[in-house]
């Protein structure tokens, strides 16, 4: 597998911008209208790109006595499984009025599908990536069906032990598949502190050598930074327009309102972080030479005299020679008489 992901000119992995996902998924409120808005201000904001999360109920849930429970801004909620999917799924022509708006902004556009069928159907209106939900770790039908498309993949891990992550790769690669980004998703709705391991994202950038992001399901933006310091190529956050509204998902997701806050966080500690090198510093910056100590005499000195260690006062600011060069000044004759606190020069022997 490549190294680095390439979607619409943009490079995901081995040095570049953090790609950000902001996730549509399951808190537009079964509206276009709402999720439309999302499109809107994740462009304004200067994300990468917007995800929408495909699932239909009557394909997926046989059992329909099964409950799942969530967490809210006013504690855990359960709800039927199938009739809980059933209510926040979007049709297949709602999906393609969110790419449009997608397109129209200039953004990237994918989804997370569960079937065939709608992979069939993302591939219709230009789906440029796809991604598959952690339950589909183990679902090599549907790896098989995605990685048919030659698109670059986003592979949720959740809960899987690392032999289950590097079995579903393997199946990908042998499928065609070469642009993978794994990514960290904490189980959870939300995901607790505890449990989230954000170390993870290093051990499998160190083992698998390809991209490695977070799909964030902690309140807040804590564990996003921390992603970040920690390697991550790739941050998915989901948005919605208020925290507070009891459905899943929007409890630990960000309110529309800070998007631009979100990308600007991002940006800035992508570059406080910077490179791990110093490669060039301004060494007549006022601050460096203002904080550093320079030679000056400690006293009166005279044309021959040979300058002892009490001779010379190492103080601020940084004139003449450097405090690092004293060895190389001591015991060295003096061309001039110097007054007390003038700054020795290399010209003054």
């Amino acid at each position: 597998m490549r190294s680095t992901v390439e979607i619409e000119g943009k490079t995901i992995g081995h040095g570049a911008p953090v790609y950000i996902v902001v996730e549509l998924g399951v808190t537009h409120e079964q509206s276009v209208e709402v999720a439309e808005s999302f499109v809107n201000a994740s462009a304004a904001a200067g994300a990468d790109c917007v995800k929408v999360e495909s699932f239909q109920a009557d394909e997926l849930v046989v059992d329909r006595t099964v409950n799942h429970t969530y967490g809210t801004a006013r504690g855990e909620v359960t709800e039927n499984y199938y009739q809980l999917l059933k209510r926040l799924e979007l049709s297949y022509s709602e999906f393609a009025q969110i790419k449009a708006a997608a397109d129209k902004r200039s953004i990237t556009f994918f989804p997370t599908v569960a079937t065939k069928s709608s992979i069939e159907f993302f591939e219709s209106i230009g789906a440029v990536a796809y991604k598959l939900a952690s339950p589909d770790l183990n679902n090599f039908p549907l790896q098989e069906w995605v990685a048919a498309t030659g698109k670059p993949i986003f592979l949720d891990t959740g809960g899987a032990y690392i032999h289950e992550v590097e079995q579903a790769l393997m199946h990908l690669e042998r499928h065609g598949a070469q642009q993978v980004v794994i990514m960290h998703n904490p189980s959870g709705y939300p995901a607790p502190p505890d449990k989230t391991d954000l170390r993870m994202i290093r051990t499998m950038k160190d083992l698998f050598g390809i991209p490695v992001g977070l799909s964030c399901h902690t309140p807040g933006l804590d564990c996003v930074m921390a992603a970040i310091a920690l390697g991550a190529d790739v941050i998915e956050k989901p948005i919605t327009r208020d925290t507070a509204i009891a459905s899943p998902e929007h409890v630990f997701s960000f309110p529309v309102e800070q998007a631009g806050e979100l990308v600007a966080r991002i940006r800035t500690m992508e570059m406080a972080l910077g490179s791990g090198r110093r490669m060039s510093v301004d060494e007549q910056s006022l601050p460096r030479r203002i904080g550093r100590r320079g030679l000056y005499a400690a006293r009166p000195l005279k044309e021959g005299q040979t300058l002892a260690a009490e001779d010379i006062l190492a103080a601020k600011p940084e004139k003449g020679i450097s405090v690092v060069h004293i060895e190389q000044v001591l015991g060295r004759r003096l061309r001039r008489d110097l007054d007390r606190h003038t700054p020795i020069t290399w010209e003054d022997f």
